[in-house]
């Protein structure tokens, strides 16, 4: 799902992710994901680049607000949305690019190590999970919330590190 106005990136910002910072907004909206009810839920995360550190500055759905998928599937998008999405962050602000997806599972479940390799598998193989573009999920521990975010390394997942930043840095 190419952007497009998507340019190959200067060699400082071609590094795969070492470290994914999220914003408080971020933080804010995928929260109010996590306690609503249903199903799988997932979208695309925007942000910039920059060596090996991938900023995400906005968390958007996969389906428009108040569409409720048919899809029972860990990964349901809506193409002409997400196209339409990312088509207006990107021309507002070039710094901005698709570098990531997010995922929840039913009932604000964490997962498993076992089903966090299925779903990074799920990802890649809808072309959403890459050497680039890393998955990031989150879910209830006991009293806490959990993130934790994947890439492709040849054939290998690794986790990268999620780092929250100050409320007012974006």
């Amino acid at each position: 799902m190419g952007l497009t106005n998507n340019h190959p990136p200067p060699e400082t910002q071609a590094q795969p992710p070492e470290i994914i910072e999220l914003t408080m907004e971020v933080h804010r909206r995928l929260l109010a994901q996590l306690y609503a009810p249903g199903e799988f839920r997932s979208g695309p995360l925007f942000g910039s680049r920059n060596s090996g550190v991938r900023r995400i500055t906005q968390a958007s759905r996969g389906v428009p607000p108040g569409l409720i998928s048919n899809d029972s599937g860990a990964f349901h998008l809506d193409a002409r949305y997400v196209l339409g999405l990312s088509d207006i962050l990107t021309d507002s602000d070039s710094e901005i690019d698709w570098v990531g997806h997010w995922l929840i599972a039913p009932h604000g479940h964490l997962g498993s190590v076992q089903e966090h390799l299925d779903w990074m598998r799920q990802a890649q193989t809808q072309a959403l999970a890459d050497e680039d573009i890393f998955l990031l999920t989150l879910g209830r521990e006991e009293e806490s919330v959990e993130y934790r975010a994947f890439i492709l390394q040849g054939q290998r997942v690794t986790n990268v590190p999620v780092v929250f930043l100050p409320a007012q840095e974006k």
